[in-house]
């Protein structure tokens, strides 16, 4: 049986901080660009009215708080290369042989075979 629910509502879309918002409105008032007006209208739609759907307006802020983390941590290069080491030991598990061991395994119920 199919259970009729209507049209999707459309989801809220979070909206830029302050600065950010400065700096796009900025950019699409043509400031850049007086000898092309309009030329980042396509930017502005995807960004602004649903193209974008990683909503990158919204996470700059968080994503330059981490930059700056980043930029710091580099300044202390024991402490990046320990964090470096660390992440590429744990990485182990998502590796490509694991993978398509598994696949092989697991979906495709092949069997291993000697090579030469």
């Amino acid at each position: 049986m199919k259970v009729e629910t209507g049209p999707t509502p459309p989801r809220t879309r979070p909206r830029p901080d302050g600065s950010t918002r400065s700096a796009l409105d900025l950019t699409f008032s043509d400031n850049f660009s007086p000898d092309e007006p309009g030329v980042f209208e396509p930017l502005r739609s995807v960004l602004l009215t649903g193209g974008d759907r990683y909503m990158h307006p919204a996470d700059l802020k968080s994503y330059l708080n981490a930059d700056e983390r980043l930029i710091a941590l580099r300044r202390r290069p024991d402490d990046w290369a320990r964090m470096v080491i660390h992440n590429v030991a744990a990485s182990g598990k998502f590796s490509s042989d694991r993978t398509i061991n598994q696949y092989a395994t697991e979906i495709w119920d092949a069997k291993p075979c000697a090579v030469g």
